[in-house]
């Protein structure tokens, strides 16, 4: 087999690793340890991060057209992003009825029913399913009731808006703040995880990443709503 198929098989393989690591993430849930599986889909995110970079560097569409690996990709992505996150609000309490449940899985849904979900200009189109830090932050928070039902329903209602956010590992804009930020973020995340009872205070420096994010994101689409165009990178994964 050719070098650059083992290759184009190897950035597949590293991509599946990542279900792999969502069934752990589930398994630990389901045996009530949110810490050790919020952990693990720090590990699945970092994994979603880098393969879609690994592909285009290997070019595995062009080696393996046969096989789709971004298919793969949305599946996995479904179960880290969306199933688990979902799974630890339920089975933690951490909202005021059951049903309230139901507002990411259809939101998600519908996101994931888009045909353009992932734009041509390398963005995200509509709440990218970042359900993984919002049952995060409501495990760590605990907050009022009704803030938490706002914590799902807001991010749900901006999945069905068509406005464009940020996707790091294929968009420029922003790049090296994104990424910096993002490893910052991922590196006290994966700290405060240790803790039992993490600092409230370090919590909330943790929120200036996402807040970033949305900000950065909702001035990008702002912009470009305007008449302003910016330049992307291929999409091709």
């Amino acid at each position: 087999m050719p070098k650059q198929k083992i290759a184009a098989w190897l950035v597949h393989l590293y991509t599946a690793s990542g279900g792999v690591v969502g069934m752990l993430a589930l398994y630990w849930a389901a045996e009530g340890q949110p810490r050790t599986a919020f952990a693990l889909l720090g590990v699945a995110m970092l994994i979603d991060g880098t393969d879609g970079i690994l592909a285009r560097k290997v070019g595995v569409r062009k080696v393996l057209p046969n096989f789709d690996g971004a298919m793969v990709d949305n599946v996995i992505d479904v179960l880290t992003y969306v199933w688990v996150p979902v799974f630890i609000i339920v089975s933690q309490n951490l909202l005021p009825n059951v049903i309230w449940a139901a507002v990411p899985i259809i939101a998600s849904l519908y996101a994931y029913g888009q045909t353009n979900m992932k734009t041509d200009d390398a963005f995200f189109l509509g709440f990218p399913s970042y359900w993984n830090g919002i049952a995060l932050y409501l495990y760590w928070l605990h907050p009022q009731p009704v803030v938490a039902v706002l914590m799902v329903v807001i991010p749900g209602i901006l999945s069905f808006i068509p406005t464009r956010y940020l996707y790091p590992s294929k968009n420029p804009l922003f790049s090296k703040t994104n990424w910096t930020l993002a490893l910052l973020w991922t590196a006290l995340i994966g700290y405060l995880l240790t803790k039992e009872e993490p600092d409230p205070r370090l919590i909330l420096v943790s929120l200036s990443y996402p807040i970033f994010y949305l900000l950065s994101s909702f001035y990008v689409d702002w912009c470009i709503r305007h008449g302003k165009r910016f330049a992307a990178k291929s999409t091709a994964r």
